[in-house]
């Protein structure tokens, strides 16, 4: 009899901590002085539902309607994968929310306190404060609403009392993939090197409105060999924050043995002639394929297209 006690109470724990975020979670258990649930969604390019396959931590900014800061919160890929939202004890009184997808070590959020602004706050990769180039970005992605909880919200203790919203993240990257092929580059040793690529003028960070914002920076990183479809290329994946058809960044091959310029790409004029936009398109990709003839260079999209090889890569 004890042993049957003992499992009907693990099975309920076990009832009441796997609150999943689908259509049937109503019951979800809320704190008592809880009383708001603010819910997460992505969808993209695709009809699904893809925000715990895109996003893995949230930071969740409480500003007043007029733009004081109130509270951040943020919920970790453990506990999105739990509840795909976070629940808040606020004030009555109306407010501005503010949501970032996977900030990690890459950027740097403006530190906030009490007599600091909603105008105040900004988000840039740590690049814009070294002075130096990165080598790349994050995945980024934002949302934003008002809302505005009655005083009689405050007092409630049952989980239908208390107010809910879904928010809808978006895109706020954009994925350039450089590929090259044929390159001859070799060190002192006789083994073949991958080139360097670097990306000038790509936008510092955003402002909470996720508005551009500072100087432009630098990305730089070495590429990798990668075999596609039984042929060797390089490849190299940026994120970047989000720029338009109508930007100033450069793409710079440069040799991996002495660092000298091999070719310089006008992105504009690239995604001009090929047909490419970023402008009102959710997730973003741009594929540069430079292949090295004993001529000439051919630059151009590869045959894979819009679709990258490895997102991730």
């Amino acid at each position: 009899m004890k042993l049957f006690h003992l499992i009907f109470v693990l099975f309920a724990v076990l009832m009441w901590n796997g609150c999943i975020d689908d259509s049937a979670n109503a019951g979800c258990p809320v704190e008592p002085e809880d009383n708001f649930i603010l819910k997460f969604r992505y969808q993209g390019n695709d009809p699904n539902e893809l925000f715990i396959k895109k996003i893995q931590k949230v930071d969740v900014f409480v500003f007043t309607d007029d733009g004081l800061f109130v509270t951040v919160q943020s919920a970790d890929l453990a506990a999105l994968t739990s509840f795909t939202g976070i629940t808040l004890n606020l004030d009555p009184g109306s407010y501005q929310i503010v949501c970032w997808g996977n900030v990690s070590d890459k950027n740097h959020i403006t530190p906030l306190k009490r007599s600091n602004r909603l105008s105040d706050a900004l988000l840039y990769n740590t690049a814009a404060r070294s002075g130096i180039a990165t080598t790349n970005g994050d995945s980024l992605y934002f949302a934003s609403d008002n809302f505005t909880l009655s005083p009689s919200l405050k007092t409630a203790t049952k989980a239908e009392n208390v107010i809910e919203r879904i928010l809808n993240f978006r895109s706020a990257h954009i994925t350039v993939q450089v590929y090259t092929k044929g390159l001859v580059d070799k060190n002192a040793q006789g083994e073949l090197l991958p080139p360097i690529i670097e990306m000038t003028g790509v936008p510092g960070g955003y402002n909470f409105a996720m508005e551009t914002a500072g100087n432009p920076i630098s990305y730089l990183d070495t590429s990798a060999f990668q075999n596609i479809s039984g042929e060797e290329f390089t490849a190299i994946t940026f994120l970047t924050p989000r720029f338009t058809d109508n930007n100033a960044i450069e793409v710079i091959i440069r040799k991996g043995s002495d660092g000298s310029i091999l070719t310089n790409i006008n992105l504009k004029n690239f995604m001009l002639e090929n047909n490419i936009t970023v402008d009102n398109t959710p997730e973003a990709v741009i594929p540069i394929l430079v292949e090295y003839k004993e001529a000439s260079i051919i630059i151009s999209v590869p045959e894979w297209g819009q679709t990258p090889v490895d997102p991730e890569l």
